[in-house]
């Protein structure tokens, strides 16, 4: 048992990194009450007997022809209602992100300790259980396979599944998204656990699939986009068939078959029972019922036309690399299908983790294991050579993309990846294409990219926690009123994330437009709205600023392009409206005017503005 001292150092090391990466979080993930956090709130709502929410809905959303369009709850995204990444139906507030973490983790902490359990520490627990046990099927790979690996491998291992996962990055922020993500990959790797033993069980080997069973199960509760990874249950089932066709063994197929599918089965009906009663259809999670804070009402989520477009973001695009440490950043985004949504924080992992490449080698390495008499480490890979193919998929597929969502299928090849490694570490290649004098140069690439990979890791989560950590003391520097000393933690943030500067502009701005001090806001506005074309709260602040200042052209211009960047936005139209009576323009005026009362008819002041425009309009007629 020497060989697992070394592991245990190193996974502790990596543990212990989790832990920093958690606490520099802490100020802008669990700055509020958890008893405020939508997981508690659907526990509590669980306590008293309904599959709702614990929180009031805005009763004026049930008032209006389609809650759903971007306009009818856009004021309810912002305190005090905080709608944003909830469902809403029938007066109701739901969840369209996985109840398997609420059952499992939340709703027991809840009962056991009668408080409530902040959601960075449940992302926490999930990813370093999902690790302890990523780690556990590495070292049994590792011990049954390659016994002749060194203790080294055991450091390599635990560093390699700590970094190329993507756990680092993922722990960065980890907020609402994070915990059905995090539970999704514990519970996969447990499905894998037991897969592993099945495989290797000579008999017995139902108990262990139905187990595997219920986890991928709750991981589909926790992750409705993992479905397709489901085939992977009954792998071990199809094994046996193959077998009894092929060779004319009798084997237990249909035992094995049926224990694959009972508990996966009654999962899949508990959360078809739960989806009717909160909807009254039993595959509907809530998603077409979403306030996501975005606009995406009557879109597709899910289109072909999207592949492409992800899968290049997830896996081929190289990082940014500037002097100043941490020295790396995200890609800049390439153009995209339309109708994809805004792009967050990504990388590309074939490319910039190219230990990950290593995964080739998985099958050179099952075919040496065969040679040495044993086939079940081929089962054993195809495992998640399945699940990543199809999870892989599923996800390129969507609308979306970031980082966070590598979590679901990258684990899967990092551990196709050690088997490679590990493969050519121990020789079992050494008769395959990769012999002789090629064999030692792909030793050598393959420690290089294992060291590159985990450092690249690394450096990302730094990155990005110095990025947000940068802007949350800039954003608070500005509430409190010391804009110097927030114009100066920003410039710090952009010198990690150039695109930011826009944002940083604006925010700076906003904020001198507060202190009244309209010629300077207006210069840093200027330039946010030309790093930043796209963002309607640039020009609208801008338009503000010109109008304060006098300038009425420039105020209708740059209002009007925020009107049509945001045409939902009933500021943008009002003031262009008194931009352009200003200006002598009244039958323009008067237009946008109605225009923004179309948007909110609750404007009162807008509604006075227009009455007073209509009777100098109607005098001139008259």
């Amino acid at each position: 048992m020497r060989f697992l001292f070394p592991v245990a150092l190193a996974a502790a090391l990596v543990v212990a990194g989790f832990v920093s990466l958690l606490e520099a979080s802490r100020p802008y993930v669990s700055a509020g009450p958890a008893a405020e956090e939508p997981y508690n709130l659907m526990v509590e709502g669980f306590r008293s007997g309904h599959s709702w929410l614990a929180k009031e809905a805005p009763p004026a959303l049930a008032k209006v022809s389609n809650p759903y369009a971007f306009a009818a709850y856009r004021p309810y995204l912002g305190p005090p209602w905080g709608l944003i990444d909830l469902s809403y139906y029938r007066g109701h507030l739901y969840a369209y992100f996985g109840v398997t973490p609420a059952v499992l983790l939340f709703w027991p902490y809840r009962i056991l300790t009668g408080g409530f359990l902040h959601q960075a520490q449940a992302v926490l627990f999930f990813c370093i259980l999902g690790y302890g046990v990523a780690v556990g099927l590495g070292v049994a790979a590792w011990r049954r396979y390659f016994p002749e690996v060194g203790p080294s491998a055991g450091v390599a291992l635990a560093l390699l599944m700590g970094s190329v996962t993507t756990l680092p990055v993922f722990l960065v922020r980890p907020g609402l998204y994070e915990v059905s993500i995090s539970c999704a990959f514990a519970l996969f790797m447990l499905c894998l656990a037991a897969l592993w033993k099945a495989w290797h069980s000579d008999a017995g080997k139902s108990p262990w699939l139905a187990a595997a069973s219920l986890a991928y199960g709750l991981a589909v509760g926790a992750r409705p986009s993992l479905l397709f990874g489901a085939a992977v249950v009954f792998l071990p089932a199809g094994h046996s068939l193959w077998i009894r066709f092929r060779e004319g063994r009798r084997t237990p197929w249909l035992g094995e078959f049926v224990a694959a599918l009972f508990p996966i089965a009654a999962v899949g009906a508990a959360l078809a029972a739960y989806n009717h009663a909160r909807f009254g259809n039993a595959l509907q999670f809530g998603h077409d019922y979403q306030l996501s804070g975005n606009n995406v009402y009557g879109t597709r989520s899910f289109d072909p036309r999207f592949l492409w477009d992800n899968a290049r973001l997830y896996f081929l695009e190289p990082l940014r690399w500037h002097a100043q440490f941490p020295f790396v950043w995200a890609p800049v985004c390439p153009p995209l299908a339309p109708g994809h949504l805004p792009v967050e924080f990504f990388f590309g992992t074939l490319v910039n983790l190219p230990v990950l490449l290593a995964a080739a080698l998985a099958p050179l390495a099952c075919a040496g294991a065969a040679l040495g008499g044993s086939r079940k480490l081929v089962g054993a890979a195809v495992v998640p050579t399945v699940y990543f193919l199809a999870v892989a998929a599923t996800i390129c597929a969507y609308a979306g993309a970031t980082s966070r969502y590598l979590l679901d299928f990258m684990p899967a090849l990092a551990l196709l990846a050690w088997v490679g490694l590990v493969g050519l570490e121990g020789g079992s290649l050494r008769a395959a294409p990769v012999k002789s004098a090629a064999y030692p140069i792909a030793r050598a690439a393959a420690a290089v990219a294992l060291v590159y990979s985990i450092a690249i890791s690394w450096l990302l989560a730094l990155a990005l926690s110095a990025f947000y950590s940068g802007a949350e003391k800039g954003t608070a520097l500005l509430r409190s009123g010391q804009i110097p000393e927030a114009v100066a933690a920003y410039e710090a943030v952009c010198r990690i994330d150039p695109d930011f500067r826009g944002q940083a502009e604006l925010g700076i701005g906003t904020a001198l437009m507060g202190k009244g001090r309209t010629k300077e806001a207006a210069g840093y506005l200027q330039s946010a709205v030309l790093d930043e074309p796209q963002v309607a709260a640039a020009f609208f602040n801008l338009g503000s600023a010109y109008l304060q200042l006098g300038r009425f052209k420039e105020a209708s211009d740059a209002l009007g392009r925020a009107a049509a960047l945001d045409p939902y936005d009933s500021e943008a139209e009002a003031d262009l409206g008194v931009a352009l009576a200003r200006m002598g323009r009244l039958e323009e005026a008067a237009e946008h005017l109605r225009a923004a009362l179309r948007i909110d008819p609750s404007l009162e002041q807008v509604k006075g503005n227009l009455r007073a425009l209509e009777q100098v309009l109607n005098q001139r007629r008259g």
